[in-house]
């Protein structure tokens, strides 16, 4: 029988003992993701009575994890200040391409 939506989850297991990352998924999304973009292979693979695929678990370095940040909030004024230095940075870049 197919996962409902609700059981198709993933969960994060990061403890400060483990110098890598334990995630377990049972999305099929997050293991193509997982597998052919990041190029981890499953350390275990969960099937149900059938033989279908149920949910993977993988590891992989702290690294790739990154925490949540809040957004920053800049002023107008800020904003056009970097908006003035990135045009300036272009204009130079442009102007030392040979042609």
């Amino acid at each position: 029988m197919p996962l409902t939506l609700y059981e198709r989850e993933t969960t994060i297991n990061w403890n400060m003992l483990d110098t890598v990352v334990y995630i377990y998924t049972r999305m099929p999304a997050v293991m193509k993701h997982m597998e052919l973009k990041l190029g981890f292979e499953p350390t275990k693979i969960h099937k149900d009575k059938f033989g279908n695929v149920q949910g993977k678990e993988y590891e992989l370095p702290k690294s790739y994890i990154r925490l949540p940040q809040k957004p920053r909030q800049l002023s107008s004024e800020v904003r056009k200040a970097m908006a003035d230095r990135l045009s300036t940075a272009r204009l130079a870049k442009a102007s030392k391409k040979p042609r």
